[in-house]
């Protein structure tokens, strides 16, 4: 159900909810949906991916430089694994006409389970979106390999994010190791048991 909404005298936006300005300018988690992404997003979930990289470069263990390096077949690589593979899934947050404004990966690499590349546009932070995206990941891995441990690394650095990956059941599993693109920065292994 759309809220009142209008213009007052002076210009400013108003909506039902007491004419606060943050609620027109604010994205509305609701209106997100979480899915799997499609391959045939290959270029919506690149541009993603680069906006992920240069908004939080120390959140991943790659850098912007090397991704935009890529030529268009291995993003349609990408896209087309994270869609139909069974032992790789991309998940999104689609906020429709304003496109796909996250992601989480969940692949079985070398027998064990990875959580890569979570990420929530800053604007949309806040909204429990990373939560959705990685439960959404967490239900696929647990219907198509029970039993089985998630690992994933975490930057300390990313506060919500560890406390988004403690609430879901992972602890930390080894000590901090290097950052391999940033020298002075540190990963940490974290584990959800299966």
């Amino acid at each position: 159900m759309a809220l009142p909404s209008g213009t007052r005298h002076n210009g400013e936006p108003f909506t039902a909810l007491g004419g606060l300005r943050r609620a027109t300018l604010m994205p509305v988690a609701s209106a997100i949906t979480v899915r799997r992404s499609r391959s045939a997003e290959w270029p919506s979930l690149r541009e993603l991916r680069l906006r992920a990289l240069e908004s939080d470069p120390l959140a991943f263990g790659s850098t912007l430089a090397e991704e935009k390096a890529f030529d268009d077949e291995r993003w349609r690589h990408r896209a087309l694994e994270g869609s139909e593979s069974p032992t790789l899934s991309q998940w999104v947050a689609d906020a429709g006409p304003g496109g796909l404004v996250g992601s989480v990966t969940i692949a079985e690499v070398e027998g064990r389970l990875h959580v890569f590349g979570m990420w929530v546009e800053p604007r949309y932070r806040g909204q429990e979106i990373g939560a959705r995206l990685l439960d959404a990941g967490l239900r696929w891995a647990r219907s198509t390999f029970p039993g089985r441990p998630v690992h994933l690394d975490v930057n300390p650095r990313q506060v919500r994010a560890v406390r988004l990956y403690e609430s879901r059941g992972f602890r930390r599993a080894a000590p901090d190791r290097p950052l391999g693109h940033t020298p002075g920065e540190t990963r940490y292994e974290m584990v959800l048991p299966g």
